[in-house]
């Protein structure tokens, strides 16, 4: 039954959106930053996939398939707020900078810290961007 379920892009499918509807759901009721839908549906794909025995593994290839049209989805509401974006382009840039900076000088310190091999320091660089780009660059 699990082969059956993890080789299904309708069942990848099916459960993050369920999980994230159920995100909505429980955001609408209880107000509570902790109910964000994205985490919900997280949270809830992990929860099927546990029950179910699909080992992530297995199923990953469904899963991240689905991650690349989705990222590019990201892009609609940017571009409907491109005039807000041009005007606060100085803060927006600074903001990315000190960002990235920041993030590679922390899988620095961590790496040399921990003594880590450059195989898996290499995979860690691309860590805060999305993923879709991220498991691309890592590979």
């Amino acid at each position: 039954m699990s082969k059956l379920l993890q080789d299904s892009a309708f069942f990848c499918l099916a459960i993050s959106l369920i999980g994230y509807e159920i995100g909505i759901i429980l955001r609408q009721k209880t107000k509570l930053a902790l109910c964000n839908p994205l985490l919900i549906s997280i949270v809830f794909v992990i929860i099927i996939l546990k029950v179910t025995n699909i080992k992530y593994e297995d199923g990953s290839q469904l899963l991240s398939y689905l991650l690349t049209p989705s990222t590019v989805c990201l892009a609609i509401p940017l571009y409907q707020q491109m005039g807000l974006l041009k005007k606060n382009m100085k803060a927006i840039l600074a903001g990315i900078l000190s960002g990235v900076f920041t993030s590679l000088a922390g899988v620095w310190v961590f790496s040399t810290l921990f003594h880590l091999d450059k195989q898996i320091y290499a995979t860690l660089l691309p860590k805060s961007i999305t993923t879709a780009i991220g498991m691309g660059i890592s590979e």
